[in-house]
Formats: structure tokens, C-alpha cells, sequence
């Protein structure tokens, strides 16, 4: 791939309620989520991609239908962009979860998600949109910082926001944005 924009879906129910989960068709988007998509779908309008992919959970298909709607591109749905695996903690209210390391409790690690996420970019060519999840998005630009998943805490990846990497120079473009800037459109046009 030579450019990508990761883009996290939009609000959805998981967030507004706090619960933590992967389920394939459950838990959509909010009304707020659905502005959000629309509006991450226009900053991206005016760029050239070749295709979007998208997570098989319900809350990233709905925002990146939004936005190859808005594109015109072609939709592709891949595995490798799915929500962390939670393990026994799937479903559960955020606040029941002990505060343990992720291993500790048997949930997928950072190196792992970072591993999916990295082959998942590395196997497509040209420029991309990836709709993911907080957890994975964080994990892929930590791999082009080289941080471990504790010098990343302070990454946040909002609600439909969007993270630009220039993959073949390796270097992030931007984090977490909510705007593309001219600056980036450049590299896309």
C-alpha cells in the first residue's frame, strides 16, 4: 500500500453504552455516529482512493457504507480489520473488566492486533481507507512509531476520525483527526 487512511467508525451503541464487543451484527451506529460517518465521508470526498475495506462488525460496515457511498468506491470487507478480541469479557459493561494486563486476562494482545493490522496494509497496493476500531488503529500507528502498547496509551482515535499514514516512507501523516488537511489531500490527489 502506498498511502492509507484508518478511520475509526463512527458512535455506536457499544460506545454509548460501555460495553465491550466484537459481535458481527449487533450494536450499530447512533443517530450522532451516522452525522459523524457523513462528515468523515466528506473530508474524504475530494481524495483518490482506490477501494475501502472495512472491520465485519456491524458498527464499522455502517460507517464505511457511509463513506464509499459518498466516494464512490468499491466496499471490501476483511477479517484482519475486526474489533479486539475480548475473550471472556465480550459484551460486559467496561467497568467489570479487572485492571489487568490483556494477556493476563486472556484477551488479544496489542502485538497481536498490531500483527493483523500491519499484514492487512501490507497486502493491499495503492491508496486505501481502512474502517477499524480504537484498539486496532492505535496498535497500527504504534508499529510505525515503534511503540509498545503502553508508550501508546496516549494515542486517542475519536469517533469517526481519521489517520493518515504514508505506508511506504513509513511515517504518520496525521492522528486521530477529524479534518484532512490540504497538506494531506496533496498526497491523495
Amino acid at each position: 500500500m502506498e498511502y492509507v487512511i484508518l478511520v475509526r467508525h463512527g458512535e455506536s451503541m457499544t460506545n454509548r453504552s460501555g460495553i465491550l464487543s466484537r459481535e458481527m451484527n449487533k450494536y450499530g451506529l447512533t443517530d450522532n455516529g451516522i452525522e459523524q460517518a457523513k462528515f468523515t465521508a466528506y473530508q474524504l470526498k475530494s481524495m483518490n482512493f482506490d477501494m475501502i475495506i472495512s472491520s465485519p462488525v456491524l458498527r464499522a460496515r455502517e460507517t464505511a457504507r457511509i463513506i464509499a457511498n459518498e466516494t464512490n468506491l468499491k466496499l471490501k470487507i476483511d477479517d484482519r480489520a475486526i474489533e479486539s478480541d475480548f475473550g471472556q469479557y465480550e459484551g460486559m459493561h467496561i467497568n467489570e473488566i479487572p485492571m489487568k494486563p490483556r494477556e493476563e486476562l486472556g484477551m488479544e494482545t496489542f502485538e497481536s492486533q498490531q500483527a493483523r493490522m500491519i499484514d492487512l496494509i501490507d497486502s493491499y497496493n495503492g491508496r486505501c481507507i481502512i474502517v477499524s476500531h480504537a484498539f486496532p488503529i492505535r496498535a497500527a500507528i504504534s508499529y510505525y512509531l515503534d511503540m509498545d502498547e503502553q508508550e501508546s496509551f496516549g494515542i486517542e482515535i475519536r469517533y469517526a476520525s481519521m489517520s493518515a499514514i504514508d505506508v511506504k516512507n513509513k511515517r504518520i501523516l496525521s492522528i486521530g483527526s477529524l479534518l484532512i488537511t490540504d497538506r494531506i489531500k496533496k498526497r491523495f490527489s
